[in-house]
């Protein structure tokens, strides 16, 4: 299964590291490759991430020539309004037209809801951007106050440790509650 981490410039680090880490996790106690992890940015090289980290891409958004399964986008400390990032918002339109599982973290469901996918459907994010999502996004319906969320093939989370429990989610669809479990007890339970 090919997993797509979205990377742009300021995106938050925790976002895409916790998924990956659930994933890794999964292919670790799964005892093969069931997720392939893919950092994908706008162009190849260094993406630097909010905290001034810089992450290389392992592909390039524009040269994209893999089918995705699971498309990450994560959040950032500032979404702005308009039009940045239209490389992704069109990509991600492209994508979720083909049946793809695509999820956001935090305020990456603006990233959705821009791409016209999330129109009519539900969403949630953040409880600091639910408000101006739904305003910015009146077709949304926004869903504040959860975890993460499912409908259809968006998957929606509030945080960086909603965004755990939702690939976790993801882990019981594709290979049972038993390995997603075993993920949860060794990532977030405290050890003794």
């Amino acid at each position: 299964m090919h997993v797509a981490m979205m990377l742009y410039a300021g995106f938050r680090l925790l976002e895409v590291a916790g998924p990956m880490d659930v994933f890794h996790e999964a292919n670790r106690l799964y005892g093969r490759t069931f997720y392939e992890q893919h950092l994908v940015g706008p162009c190849p090289g260094a993406v630097v991430c909010s905290n001034g980290t810089s992450v290389g891409t392992t592909d390039c958004l524009l040269d994209m020539h893999t089918a995705f399964d699971i498309v990450v986008v994560p959040g950032s400390p500032v979404i702005a309004t308009g039009l940045e990032q239209r490389e992704l918002v069109d990509w991600l339109s492209a994508m979720g037209r083909k049946g793809r599982r695509l999820v956001s973290v935090s305020n990456g469901a603006f990233f959705l809801a821009r791409s016209g996918l999330a129109d009519h459907r539900c969403l949630t994010t953040h409880r600091n951007d639910a408000h101006r999502l739904a305003t910015e996004y009146p077709l949304v319906q926004v869903m504040s106050n959860l975890s993460y969320l499912k409908d259809g093939n968006l998957y929606s989370s509030g945080g960086v440790s909603d965004a755990i429990r939702l690939a976790l989610g993801l882990v019981r669809e594709d290979l049972g509650e038993g390995l997603a479990e075993n993920i949860r007890n060794t990532l977030l339970r405290p050890r003794n």
